[in-house]
């Protein structure tokens, strides 16, 4: 048990200095990424979900471990676009919310109580969501929602996601203007956050 709690301790600290040291818990970063003029987050999303999906899935090739993907079902839809509603408004996501609270950022403890109020809510009216909620659902795991085997499917997502990293690092000519995919870009935070 100790063990487990030390190993989440260490992955959770390189995690977050992961975050912090390369400008994700930034706010300009991620306002440039919802209004598509900075692709460093996505790019760095990314890269760690298809190394992540390449690594899991051989695991599971070599039955070290075994993959259990969750149905997919209307409540994470909804739960998904709340969560990208809370991410719009507050510009970051409850990781990079507790990266800037390691970072002594007074604003994310706003989002944390944000957080725990939608969390309380939840609990108090979880078999509400559950009866309208979870109906309809189908396997999380794309490969076995289709019949075709994860190593059609793994290759053919990969190489999406790294065409995407590849075309967020191009410049295009449109209308005669340079636009650069990857500038980045600077938010006056007391004009540009939502109140």
């Amino acid at each position: 048990m100790l063990k487990k709690i030390l190993i989440g301790l260490i992955v959770g600290f390189v995690f977050g200095y992961t975050l912090q040291r390369t400008g994700i818990t930034k706010y300009p970063r991620v306002m440039g990424l919802l209004l598509l003029k900075d692709f460093k987050n996505l790019k760095f999303m990314l890269t760690a979900v298809t190394f992540s999906m390449i690594g899991f899935y051989t695991l599971d090739s070599l039955n070290v471990i075994t993959l259990n993907p969750k149905p997919l079902d209307w409540g994470k839809l909804v739960g998904g676009l709340i969560f990208g509603l809370g991410m719009g408004l507050l510009g970051y996501c409850p990781g990079t919310m507790l990266s800037r609270i390691g970072e002594g950022k007074k604003d994310s403890w706003m989002g944390l109580a944000g957080m725990v109020l939608g969390i309380l809510f939840f609990a108090v009216n979880v078999d509400f969501f559950k009866n309208q909620l979870k109906s309809g659902s189908m396997n999380g795991d794309i490969s076995e929602a289709l019949g075709i085997h994860p190593w059609i499917i793994v290759p053919i997502a990969a190489l999406l996601f790294i065409s995407v990293v590849y075309v967020a690092n191009k410049k295009w000519m449109i209308s005669g203007r340079i636009f650069e995919t990857d500038e980045s870009i600077h938010f006056n935070r007391t004009h540009s956050q939502p109140l």
